[in-house]
């Protein structure tokens, strides 16, 4: 799949952003994820084998959209693509993972903030802004950064909740990455949780 292909499979989807240590818990996670309707998924690279299990993931679900985050280095980029990711997210601007993904038509999202950070994003290999921190922004920054950048589409990550993730799509967004919101106090003893705010989320689009 080549990443403008991706990047239409992404449009108007939450993803959901797996950080924690354990591959176990990670997988556990994913699925759950998945199966309550958030199809498009982001492993970090703070999972331990990310790698071992984007390659999982997408094996076990093959019509979902499984990507790699916190990618920080050209190195981390191949390992990601090599297991199958089908998305590189970054959580600043590393030239040398645009570059790769430029060469491999893979999607690419890094981070960017500013007018010179989104415009750095986008020139270095870009397909979708990443607007991170989100939880320190409002969701009016996409308005203000597409009246000088009509042709960068953004998604803000962090912070993302029940309570915005509408304000943020009717400002704009292209896609938005949920993390802290699905997955704070999450173990295997209460995956039931993580289901719940996974629909929460969904329906608080609509």
């Amino acid at each position: 799949m080549n990443k403008i292909e991706t990047k239409e499979r992404l449009r108007n989807k939450i993803v959901a952003v797996i950080r924690c240590s354990d591959i176990t818990l990670a997988e556990k996670i994913s699925k759950t994820a998945i199966k309550a309707g958030i199809d498009a998924i982001e492993v970090t690279f703070s999972v331990e084998n990310a790698g071992e299990l984007i390659n999982k993931l997408k094996k076990d679900f093959p019509k979902a959209i499984i990507g790699a985050g916190t990618i920080v280095n050209r190195e981390q980029a191949e390992t990601a693509l090599q297991s199958g990711a089908e998305f590189i997210v970054s959580p600043c601007i590393v030239s040398e993972v645009g570059k790769l993904c430029s060469e491999k038509d893979v999607f690419c999202s890094m981070s960017g903030t500013t007018s010179t950070e989104a415009y750095n994003s986008y020139i270095l290999g870009s397909d979708v802004v990443k607007l991170f921190p989100g939880e320190y922004l409002s969701p009016n920054i996409i308005k203000s950064l597409k009246a000088p950048f009509p042709y960068i589409d953004f998604m803000p990550t962090g912070g993302v909740s029940d309570k915005n993730i509408k304000q943020w799509f009717e400002a704009g967004a292209f896609a938005v990455g949920a993390g802290g919101y699905l997955l704070k106090g999450i173990n295997e003893e209460n995956l039931d949780i993580l289901e719940e705010r996974c629909k929460k989320l969904i329906e608080a689009m609509k």
